[in-house]
């Protein structure tokens, strides 16, 4: 059975600043538990009735409003900007905090969110990764060139690169990133909170749009080969999706 319990304001405005204490990116989400932890159990004040040493509340089985829930997890996504952990924390809390129900009515405190980012954001490109950006520069005035600034093919491709990019260039995953090579048209991004994700360019395969039927791929030699075993290849004059001699469209998108 989920226990319904609303905070008050002022144990929001405690645990906020508890979590704003905070030093090490270690102790947040321990913080942030015990915290909400020692709120859900107080009757006359936030320790009221604390747990002893060493056990803890299982916090899944209580609720609080979805407004508060996400007043804490703010709180806590904030600290952890200063550490680049902001993400991986996120995760973590909806499986440690409790659950939360509807209470559009449930107080919240109107409290300045002061900036935990670091100052600056260092980005480290190697040698490679610069010849890769000069590549994709290239390759996106080709597309421009052969198809038009406003087809789809470059709008795409272009819009694609820059949403990448504007990952590379935010402090969600801390204070610095090293950028390196990771293919012709492909980067590879080592940040300092450990996570590393990839700008990767997906080419579209160039595929026969005669009809009849026919799912054959064509390669850039004009030579015709089924993409799957069972796949259909008509005995007919293939028409390519582009031509053989016509920069490739595609599209980048991050993995991690």
């Amino acid at each position: 059975m989920t226990i319904r319990q609303a905070l008050t304001r002022d144990q929001i405005t405690a645990i906020v600043g508890r979590l704003d204490a905070v030093e090490a990116p270690g102790q947040l989400l321990p913080v942030a538990v015990r915290a909400v932890s020692d709120a859900l159990l107080a009757h006359d004040g936030p320790s009221a009735h604390p747990l002893p040493a060493g056990q803890q509340l299982h916090l899944r089985g209580f609720a609080i409003p979805a407004r508060q829930w996400e007043a804490i997890t703010a709180a806590v996504t904030s600290r952890a900007a200063a550490w680049g952990i902001a993400v991986e924390l996120a995760l973590e809390l909806i499986n440690v905090l409790p659950g939360t129900y509807e209470d559009p009515d449930a107080p919240i405190p109107d409290l300045p969110r002061p900036d935990h980012r670091p100052d600056q954001l260092q980005v480290q490109l190697s040698r490679d990764a610069v010849d890769v950006i000069a590549a994709v520069r290239h390759h996106l005035q080709t597309l421009a060139s052969y198809y038009g600034p406003q087809s789809a093919q470059h709008l795409a491709a272009a819009t694609s690169w820059l949403s990448c990019l504007s990952q590379v260039l935010t402090m969600t995953f801390g204070p610095s990133v090293r950028v390196v090579r990771d293919g012709t048209l492909s980067l590879l991004m080592h940040t300092s909170s450990g996570f590393t994700f990839a700008a990767i360019f997906h080419g579209d395969a160039r595929r026969c749009t005669a009809g009849d039927g026919c799912t054959a791929l064509i390669a850039d030699d004009g030579t015709a080969h089924a993409p799957f075993t069972t796949a259909a290849v008509a005995d007919h004059q293939h028409r390519p999706s582009f031509a053989l001699d016509a920069p490739r469209p595609g599209t980048w998108s991050l993995h991690s």
